[in-house]
């Protein structure tokens, strides 16, 4: 049985992976640079794709949110 997931380690795995996406390419493909509102869609996408029923995918969100690199975003 696999180990139910936690508000926390979700929230971290989401922002670990926005974290990197935001490193790897400085901005998006259309050449935009990345903004909050971009972040925050990222984010929130991410959260429902990979969220369990269990848990609320819009406080996995808010919690990810806490934890993105936001400097790594030249504004």
């Amino acid at each position: 049985m696999s180990s139910r997931k936690t508000y926390d380690g979700l929230a971290q795995e989401i922002a670990d992976e926005v974290n990197e996406d935001i490193r790897m390419s400085n901005n998006l493909s259309d050449g935009e640079e990345y903004n909050d509102q971009i972040i925050d869609q990222m984010v929130m996408d991410k959260a429902s794709e990979v969220t369990p029923d269990y848990l609320d995918h819009y406080d996995v969100a808010s919690k990810a949110l806490e934890m993105v690199d936001y400097d790594a975003v030249v504004s």
